[in-house]
């Protein structure tokens, strides 16, 4: 990849990351502050790798929900960080961590055949 490109390539992260938080400016306060939250959860347990991916989804969950009226906790249930939970395992199936996680086990099952 040519220095171009990258540069590009930096400046529409950035580009989509300040339209990020403008988004979460704008949602209802309820909204904004439980997001928050839940991003700073997601950043720690989620590991960084693709998360921005799952929160401009949850971001759009979030709107959607807000403009239908709903309540937080209609969305996030009382346990908020196993809604976290489910959306970090959620994303991750979703994601090459699986795939991964399947040719490790496949990978380290072979070698041990050798032992049997």
């Amino acid at each position: 990849m040519k220095i171009v490109e990258k540069l590009v390539g930096v400046k529409n992260d950035k580009k989509a990351f300040r339209e990020y938080r403008r988004r979460e400016k704008a949602l209802p306060k309820e909204y904004g502050v439980a997001f928050g939250e839940i991003e700073k959860y997601i950043w720690t347990f989620g590991g960084m790798d693709g998360s921005l991916d799952l929160l401009y989804d949850l971001m759009a969950l979030f709107e959607s929900a807000a403009a239908d009226g709903k309540k937080v906790l209609d969305i996030t249930g009382d346990d908020a960080a196993g809604f976290c939970d489910r959306l970090i395992e959620e994303w991750k199936s979703r994601t090459w961590h699986e795939e991964m996680r399947k040719k490790f086990n496949e990978k380290f099952h072979k070698k041990l055949e050798a032992f049997k």
